[in-house]
């Protein structure tokens, strides 16, 4: 008898959990999880990629581009500097590519360097290792190094 309500409280105990799994999954993946450029990464789904350049003067610059399996966050600055006939200076390091100039803004100048965001966030790699996801946010930003 008393074995039979251990197995009974042991049955309840892992229904209790394995719904508790199964819910609390179920409501991440219909929640919105992080704003990132204004849109919420569900709204962002299937929508155009966006590529900002801020120069740190007056309105940053923003282009929809349409983005190419494997394509990184470099190839979609390189594509649009030529575009608009924008000097574009890199080196190349065993990291990666290191942007150092953007039109007149030059790495250095009042102590400001270009980095650059993936939806909001400073992203981990150089930009030529960055593969983009369509719906992605790339901002190229000239800015004092939080470094």
């Amino acid at each position: 008898m008393v074995k039979n309500i251990f197995i009974k409280i042991g049955i309840g105990i892992i229904i209790v959990i394995g719904g508790w799994i199964i819910f609390s999954n179920a409501v991440e993946r219909f929640t919105i999880q992080k704003e990132a450029g204004g849109l919420s990464v569900q709204e962002k789904i299937g929508k155009e990629t966006v590529l900002i350049i801020d120069n740190g003067e007056g309105e940053p610059q923003s282009f929809k581009v349409e983005e190419k399996e494997g394509m990184t966050a470099f190839d979609l600055l390189k594509n649009k500097a030529e575009e608009l006939n924008l000097v574009l200076k890199t080196k190349t390091y065993d990291i990666g590519i290191m942007i150092e100039a953007i039109g007149e803004k030059e790495n250095g100048q009042d102590g400001k360097y270009w980095l650059y965001y993936v939806n909001g966030e400073m992203a981990p790699v150089s930009a030529d290792k960055k593969e983009i996801k369509p719906g992605d946010e790339i901002k190229f930003k000239f800015e004092k190094s939080p470094f």
